[in-house]
Formats: structure tokens, sequence, C-alpha cells
């Protein structure tokens, strides 16, 4: 009883800290999972180059798609991981498609010092984005080559790399 009455402060704050972590992770979770049992949304979309995608074209190849907003500093961090991994694998079958709801003014600006190795879309009115119930940025969503969702992730995921390299190749090195 003792060590309870001398460290009640450090507990209810450990508590409060518990219990706000959940009160936010728990509701990611469950839509995280409830995206992953359903198949992913049909789109038909055109890069910043002017080559048209759609998941159909896609069949049989490993995709990332990567929300992802020019303001949002976790997805700046992302991008350098993101071209590494597919500068890696896109010989491969890995297809990464950068997808962000922003002008197109906006988005070439940003280009313009911070490349990107693979296709960026505008995703026009976000069509897209609300298709696959975007909540935060950075969002990745992962589709096996039969077209299933095997991964979600909101925010920046620092072993990324490792988790696609496994999908695609078989081994994380």
């Amino acid at each position: 009883m003792g060590f309870i009455k001398r460290n009640a402060v450090t507990l209810v704050l450990f508590a409060l800290v518990l219990g706000f972590v959940l009160y936010r992770r728990v509701p990611a979770y469950l839509e995280n999972k409830r995206a992953m049992e359903q198949p992913p949304a049909q789109f038909q979309a055109t890069s910043l180059t002017g080559t048209s995608y759609s998941l159909e074209s896609l069949k049989g190849k490993f995709v990332v798609l990567s929300f992802w907003a020019t303001w949002c500093m976790p997805c700046r961090a992302e991008i350098p991981i993101l071209n590494s991994i597919y500068e890696e694998l896109h010989d491969d079958g890995l297809v990464i498609l950068g997808i962000t709801a922003e002008e197109n003014a906006v988005v070439q600006d940003f280009l313009a010092d911070r490349p990107v190795s693979y296709p960026v879309i505008l995703d026009e009115y976000g069509s897209i984005t609300n298709r696959y119930s975007v909540q935060a940025y950075p969002t990745l969503v992962l589709i096996d080559k039969n077209g299933k969702v095997v991964d979600r992730a909101m925010g920046l995921d620092p072993l990324i790399k490792w988790k696609i390299r496994k999908r695609v190749t078989g081994s994380y090195l």
C-alpha cells in the first residue's frame, strides 16, 4: 500500500497517457483493419508525366499508393525512403504511385526542389483519397500482385522500406 501512496501521481499520469494513446490509436487501427478487409477501390488517373494508371492495369505488380501533401513534414521525410525502395525494386514489379490532392502549381514547385523517382498523380477533387478513406498524411496502402490490400499505414513508418522489400522479394535484405 505504501508503494501506491508514494507513486499515486505517477500512476494516475501513466493511466491518463495510456488512455489518451489508446483513444487516439484504436480508431485508426480499426479503420485500417476494416479497409484491409475490403477490395481496393478502383481508380483511373494520369501522372504528371501523362502516363495513365488504373488499378486494373497494375494487376500482377506490387502496388504502393502513397497519399501525401507538400506541407506534410512526415511526407517529406518519407519521400527519400520511397525513392530508394522504388529505384531498387521497380524492375521486380514494384509500382509506387504518389497521390496528392493539391494543385498542380504547388506540386510542381515542391517537386522542383525535391525530386521524386516514382509517378506522382494529382487527385483532382480528392476522389481517390476519399475512396481510400485517407484521414491523415502520409497514408500508405500496399496492394499485392493479386490485387488484395495487404497493409495500410498512417503516419511515417521508419520500417516501411523493409516491409515493402519483404512483400516484393520475400526477404528483408
